[in-house]
């Protein structure tokens, strides 16, 4: 509300008006505030999702999975191979050496190994299972 002086005749009159939209500008104000928040919130719940999705799979390489997955197709086929449970300082190398077939390359039953185990590296753990290739 702002007050006006008007001279009309000499006179001189104080005057108060009003906006009419003055309720209205609130109210818009505080809609216009909402939308904001409303908007920003949903930026950054975008943001963080994909953020969260792209660390879910994108792995930094060093993690091995301990526990394979297993499906009725896998789990038919895991019962033919056979286990080795990983001791303190055993390697890939020396389990592919043992366990491999006369004249089979080693660097190949290692990357079988691999493969049907799902290591992304060569670091095994005191305890893990890993199956062995047919």
């Amino acid at each position: 509300m702002y007050m006006a002086y008007s001279q009309s005749n000499g006179t001189t009159t104080l005057r108060g008006t009003a906006h009419t939209s003055k309720g209205m500008t609130i109210k818009r104000g505080y809609s216009k505030l909402l939308l904001r928040f409303i908007l920003i919130a949903v930026i950054l719940g975008t943001v963080f999702s994909f953020g969260a999705i792209v660390q879910a799979y994108a792995g930094d390489g060093n993690v091995t999975v301990s526990t394979p997955i297993i499906s009725a197709q896998l789990s038919a086929k895991a019962t033919q191979n056979e286990k080795v449970v990983i001791q303190s300082g055993d390697t890939l190398w020396g389990i592919a050496e043992a366990h491999k077939k006369k004249g089979e390359n080693t660097r190949s039953y290692i990357e079988k190994l691999r493969a049907l185990n799902h290591l992304s590296n060569s670091s095994l753990q005191e305890g893990q299972v890993l199956l062995l290739p047919v």
